[in-house]
C-alpha cells in the first residue's frame, strides 16, 4: 500500500501538470470549461469592441439606402448579411472600392452570393422548374 502511495506522490506533479495545461486549453474555447467572471467581461468587451469598429468601417463604407438595405437583409438571412460585410470589408482592404458602395452595388454583391442570381426562377433564386406532363387523353386515341 505504501509503494503504490509513493508511486502516485512521484506521478502527482507531471499528472497535476499535465491536469493544468489541459484544463487552460479547455478553458479558451467555446464551449470548453466555464471561464471566470473577469474572463466572461473581457471577452464580451473584446466582441463588443470589434462589433463597433465593424460598424464604423462599414458606416463609412456605405451610403445611407445601402446601409438601410444592409439591416433589412440582416433581419431575414443573418449569415448573407455577414457574408456581404465580410465581403465589403475585405474589397475596402484590397482598396478595390472606388468610393462609398450604393444600393444597387450591394445587389449586384448580394448577386454574387446567392450565385449568380438572374438566370431564370422568375429572380426568386432558384433554377427554374419545367413541369412535362403527359397528355393522357389525346384525341387520336379515341
Amino acid at each position: 500500500w505504501r509503494a503504490l502511495s509513493s508511486a502516485q506522490d512521484t506521478m502527482d506533479p507531471t499528472l497535476e501538470a499535465i491536469k493544468q495545461k489541459r484544463l487552460a486549453e479547455l478553458g479558451g474555447q467555446p464551449g470548453g470549461m466555464p471561464q471566470s467572471a473577469e474572463e466572461q467581461e473581457a471577452q464580451a468587451a473584446r466582441a463588443e469592441a470589434e462589433a463597433e469598429r465593424r460598424g464604423a468601417a462599414l458606416a463609412a463604407l456605405m451610403d445611407p439606402k445601402a446601409r438601410e438595405r444592409l439591416s433589412r437583409i440582416a433581419l431575414v438571412k443573418p449569415e448573407k448579411a455577414q457574408a456581404l460585410e465580410n465581403m465589403l470589408l475585405q474589397a475596402a482592404q484590397r482598396g478595390q472600392l472606388g468610393g462609398k458602395v450604393t444600393e444597387d452595388a450591394l445587389i449586384k454583391m448580394l448577386e454574387q452570393i446567392n450565385g449568380g442570381g438572374g438566370e431564370g426562377g422568375g429572380g426568386r433564386g432558384g433554377p427554374k422548374i419545367e413541369m412535362k406532363r403527359r397528355n393522357i387523353m389525346d384525341d387520336d386515341d379515341w
